[in-house]
């Protein structure tokens, strides 16, 4: 088996286009996997032009092989975001080939799962949010449909510091929210990188008058590990980082240092479904959780909740599916996820257990379509307004 095709497709989406891979072999099966990167999406199109050599003429049944050389070839060891999530759409669509020349999830391929179902909290629930009181709604909804965690980031377009109104609404919300859902539901708290050491700390101290807090999500800029390490030592809730670490050796530091209580690698700014579980072999030998990062497109999630199956040390992963995702995503893919009671089941189908649909190029996107900003006004609406 040969790889003869790679073809991106990148699909517009209101809040981040999303880009899909689709690997074709000489015997004509198909293997998809996706390379979303939030406002990069045209550019991983593009890199395809660069290392077409690493991929067309590879046997896919070698993916190990196939990444390795293609990683050690770039100057850089590949350590930027466009080519690392090439790697990972091609790397996870190659499993897909296997799983399907084979009939067998991926997970099975890998040993089996020592994860049967998947606890899920829910994200991107609060796009019709204007006042205070609507955060309370939303969230009672996401309560009623079974999850026993949410996330979410209260802090409007904040960056660097709060003023003290923003600050005032950001604790009104996060107030509002749990007296909807109470302590026996999870409050998530995304960060976003807003914030630098001092407010993040103060943020951090409030956090701690509630008992369901669990995490304080990226509350400083990602190349700040030593600000991680400060807050992880100085606050009694967890601090959960990692998305945008790129590779495995971006996590060594923070996991030597103590600077994370809970690992984030998401498995297409990572380098793929092989680099995500190094990550957590990882983080379990240093007594850490994870909690994968997905929020880009479907085929993700079911590479995702592959990769979570895998996991001894999984803690909760990321659901977008229900909540922020345009009611045409499931027109244009073979599968939807199943969540019953805040938890989803594993994809039974062979490969990473999804495939695109021929009516996916009805949904192509240009140059026109944007992508939000988490720090303009209204953000959090993401498109959806």
């Amino acid at each position: 088996m040969k790889i003869t095709e790679v073809r991106p497709y990148i699909v517009r989406n209101p809040w981040k286009k999303w880009v899909f891979i689709e690997l074709e072999t000489d015997d004509g099966s198909i293997g998809y996997g996706e390379a979303t990167v939030f406002n990069g999406q045209f550019s991983v199109a593009s890199r395809l032009k660069d290392v077409s050599r690493f991929i067309l003429g590879k046997d896919p049944m070698k993916v190990r092989r196939l990444i390795g050389e293609w990683f050690v070839s770039t100057f850089n060891r590949a350590h930027d975001m466009v080519n690392v999530a090439l790697i990972s759409g091609v790397e996870a669509a190659c499993w897909d080939l296997i799983g399907k020349h084979y009939g067998s999830p991926v997970y099975e391929l890998l040993g089996g799962p020592v994860n049967d179902r998947i606890r899920v909290y829910a994200n991107g629930w609060y796009t019709a949010i204007n006042d205070v009181e609507d955060w309370a709604k939303a969230a009672k909804k996401v309560k009623e449909r079974g999850y026993t965690a949410l996330k979410f980031d209260p802090f409007g377009a904040g960056s660097g510091f709060l003023s003290n109104e923003e600050f005032k609404r950001s604790m009104e919300i996060i107030r509002a929210v749990h007296d909807e859902v109470g302590d026996d539901t999870e409050m998530l708290i995304e960060g976003h990188g807003r914030f630098n050491r001092s407010m993040a700390l103060k943020i951090g101290k409030e956090l701690e008058r509630y008992d369901n807090i669990g995490w304080f999500e990226e509350p400083v800029i990602p190349e700040d590990v030593e600000g991680l390490t400060i807050l992880s030592r100085s606050l009694r809730i967890p601090i959960a980082a990692g998305e945008r670490f790129i590779t495995r050796y971006d996590f060594v530091d923070p996991f030597v240092r103590g600077a994370i209580h809970i690992a984030q690698p998401d498995v297409i700014n990572t380098g793929g479904i092989i680099e995500t579980l190094v990550i957590g072999a990882m983080a379990e030998a240093h007594n850490i959780a994870m909690a994968p990062h997905q929020a880009e497109g479907p085929i993700n999630t079911f590479i995702t909740l592959n990769v979570d199956a895998l996991m001894p040390n999984l803690k909760i992963q990321e659901m977008f599916d229900e909540f922020a995702y345009p009611s045409w995503a499931w027109d244009v893919v073979t599968g939807k996820p199943e969540v019953v009671n805040g938890y989803a089941k594993l994809p039974e189908r062979p490969g990473i257990g999804i495939e695109l649909k021929e009516k996916v190029r009805d949904y192509l996107a240009t140059e026109k379509d944007p992508d939000f900003n988490l720090f303009s006004s209204g953000w959090e609406k993401r498109g959806f307004s």
